[in-house]
């Protein structure tokens, strides 16, 4: 992978670019203390799912509108500074109002009530130490919250491939069927080398919070730094693409189903 200076989490990269992955699961001395979900909800289940899995997450919440007239959800986002120059993996979270609490919802812990007064609940000064404290391992830094407009469900969602044999192809639609609920997604599929063998893979495409996010089922998802309101075309797609997997042919959109999308081993 060429080295342009992105990480997985919240930095500004070389080209202005984000790269939102996820930090790995770390066992902590004293983990969250663990509460039910406001409603019942079914995780991604896929790779790399940080930032997905929390947007998805804040989707279903405003879909049930839990907490009514106090009904509040962000992502939580931040990179991991190692050492003076760089930043690696960093991680993404769900930050809610439920019945009066401020909580979070992390796809490495769960569900967890956050101790501070429900009326701090957008300070991030005040949440942020109580999440980053889950990972006494890393620095946080460019640590934000993201949020997103309104938006209208996909007319026709892509299809879960459930069954595709290649797992780049399931957890490409895995994410943008489920998505697709409430925003619009495309699937794109493209070729790439690796290590001098051709491979294929795909990611989804959405807009959240004005900037048109990727998700690549290996790395996890790119966010744009230039803001956008609609589902782009394939084009700044296909350049961000490009940046990711130097080598990369045959980009092209698709629309979903089997028969447009051939398992392929």
């Amino acid at each position: 992978m060429k080295p342009f200076r992105v990480f997985f989490v919240g930095a500004v990269t070389a080209v202005g670019l984000f790269l939102s992955g996820c930090a790995a699961f770390i066992p902590v001395p004293a983990p969250p203390t663990k509460m039910k979900p406001p409603f019942p909800y079914e995780a991604l289940g896929v790779r790399n799912s940080c930032f997905v899995e929390s947007v998805h997450f804040s989707d279903v919440y405003t879909a049930w509108n839990t907490a009514g007239d106090v009904s509040w959800v962000r992502v939580l986002q931040w990179g991991n500074q190692e050492g003076d120059y760089k930043i690696s993996t960093g991680h993404a979270v769900a930050i809610y109002v439920d019945r009066g609490k401020v909580c979070g919802y992390d796809i490495n812990f769960g569900f967890w009530p956050i101790e501070v007064p429900v009326e701090k609940h957008a300070d991030l000064t005040e949440v942020g130490p109580k999440v980053y404290a889950h990972y006494p391992k890393f620095r946080p830094v460019f640590a934000r919250y993201r949020e997103d407009f309104s938006q209208s469900p996909h007319l026709s969602p892509p299809e879960f491939l459930f069954y595709h044999k290649n797992p780049d192809v399931r957890d490409a639609t895995r994410v943008a069927s489920e998505l697709g609920r409430y925003r619009p997604v495309s699937v794109v599929e493209f070729s790439f080398l690796d290590r001098g063998v051709r491979q294929t893979s795909a990611a989804s495409i959405f807009v959240y919070g004005g900037r048109m996010c990727i998700y690549f089922p290996r790395l996890g998802t790119h966010i744009s730094k230039s803001l956008i309101r609609i589902l782009p075309d394939l084009k700044p797609a296909r350049s961000v693409i490009e940046r990711v997997y130097p080598g990369v042919t045959d980009v092209k959109i698709q629309p979903g189903g089997y028969l447009l999308f051939p398992p392929k081993a």
